[in-house]
């Protein structure tokens, strides 16, 4: 798995889910502190560790970063569930 401090240039991340999965846990653990211990299955909404603004941050570095469209129908709680969920909507969305 990829540490916190490791970069990888947008859009340059592929479909493979432990690619996505490694930056997304990165992204996770830096930007929230409270979710040091994060597992595929971890919590995210309504652990009180992700808020309403951080969403749409996450969502937006998601967009960014994997070079994906982000649409409002995309803030559903099965996309945004856990890590895991996080990752099946990365590589689903890579694949199309």
């Amino acid at each position: 798995m990829l540490s916190a401090g490791v970069e990888i240039p947008p859009g340059e991340v592929k479909a493979d889910s432990g690619e996505v999965e490694a930056v997304i846990h990165a992204y996770l653990t830096k930007r929230y502190p409270a979710l040091a211990n994060l597992s595929a299955e971890t919590q995210l909404l309504g652990s009180g560790a992700i808020d309403s603004l951080g969403i749409l941050e996450l969502m937006t570095f998601l967009g960014e970063r994997f070079d994906i469209a982000i649409e409002d129908g995309d803030f559903e709680r099965d996309n945004l569930a856990t890590p895991a969920s996080l990752v099946r909507f990365v590589t689903g969305r890579k694949r199309n």
